[in-house]
């Protein structure tokens, strides 16, 4: 008999699956390699900053150094290469947040994050009339290279089924979970935005974001990743990704113009470089009503469980909470009420 059952491999499935495998735990992951995924899309780009009030994102210093120490760990346990640390630099939009950059330096934490850049870009073609400054704790988790080594692990050891999870296979009770001959101690629900189809989950309030992102090419670009109403991410050889739309309205995998346009249009923020479009890509981001993960248990059924909601700071979030998920289940530790599915137990589900 298995200990869990875990449905989906994106970030949140795989380092869970990791995190459950180095404690001595079996599991079985079951994934459909949907290549619209948001884990299978994302750009991967980290930084803890907020920069529309110049503040530190939620948890931003715990969770910066955790998944830092972590994703430099994995690369030597599974001998691959995804963790990329990044000089990410923001070009200020006003004389405001200029002066609040700086004001900002000499107060913790944000005496760690926020530095001063003096390297002369004049000769990129880079609008930076305001000035510019550089935020530590920046990487990109070349999120594909990551989930294809941890399906490497997994199916070294059996580990892994790849098909699309059928919810009426699922048979449940007190003691376990039963999934077409495979039983297990409990069921891990690690779906992404999937889970508005999830009879067991649907209750749950939601609020997905579509995103698109552009691959584009242009000239005369530093190999910096640059951010100013949008990022630009360089991929070597002139080559950068540009991103991101946030569009709350639909949940299609539709590509549209609407986006490629607002991007290019953003992208004037940082240069008047000209631009060719190679490539659009869309997916839809798993985000909360409260822009925080969501682990826990079912409110009725003990052997259902959900580690879900990691939004588009994902790789960020995914190695903490996967150890604090890990830690709830394996060590009955009472998790935080801010990320509990507790906190829309009494509102949302029906019974």
């Amino acid at each position: 008999m298995l200990d869990y059952i875990i449905v989906g491999q994106g970030l949140a499935g795989s380092v869970l699956a990791l995190e459950l495998i180095e404690k001595g735990k079996k599991v079985q992951v079951i994934d459909n390699s949907h290549h619209l995924s948001s884990s299978n899309i994302a750009g991967g780009l980290v930084h803890p900053m907020s920069f529309k009030r110049t503040i530190l994102s939620w948890n931003a210093e715990l969770l910066s150094n955790y998944s830092i120490t972590y994703y430099q760990k994995k690369e030597k346990e599974l001998n691959s290469s995804f963790f990329e640390p990044l000089t990410f630099l923001r070009l200020f939009g006003s004389i405001e947040e200029q002066n609040t950059w700086f004001a900002k330096q000499s107060i913790e934490p944000f005496d760690q994050v926020l530095f001063d850049f003096d390297d002369d870009l004049s000769a990129f073609d880079v609008k930076n009339k305001m000035g510019l400054g550089k935020v530590n704790w920046s990487y990109r988790l070349h999120v594909s290279v990551f989930l294809n080594a941890v399906k490497n692990v997994l199916n070294e050891v059996g580990a892994i089924i790849e098909e699309q999870f059928d919810y009426n296979d699922l048979d449940l009770s007190n003691e376990g979970v039963l999934y077409k001959g495979i039983k297990a101690g409990g069921v891990i629900f690690c779906e992404g935005h999937q889970y508005i189809h999830n009879p067991y989950l649907n209750y749950l309030p939601e609020n997905l974001t579509k995103g698109e992102i552009l691959r584009i090419k242009v000239k005369n670009l530093p190999s910096y990743a640059l951010s100013k109403n949008c990022f630009v991410l360089p991929l070597g050889d002139e080559e950068y990704i540009l991103g991101a739309t946030y569009d709350w309205g639909n949940k299609d995998y539709k590509k549209t113009e609407e986006a490629r346009e607002e991007l290019l249009e953003k992208f004037e923020n940082i240069s008047d470089g000209e631009v060719q479009v190679l490539e659009q890509r869309v997916g839809i981001r798993p985000t909360t009503i409260d822009r925080k993960p969501i682990l826990g248990t079912h409110p009725v059924l003990s052997t259902v469980h959900v580690f879900n909601g990691l939004g588009s700071k994902g790789v960020q979030l995914a190695p903490y909470y996967a150890k604090r998920m890990a830690e709830f289940l394996l060590q009955d530790e009472i998790l935080e009420k801010e990320i509990n599915i507790t906190r829309f137990t009494k509102k949302y589900f029906k019974g």
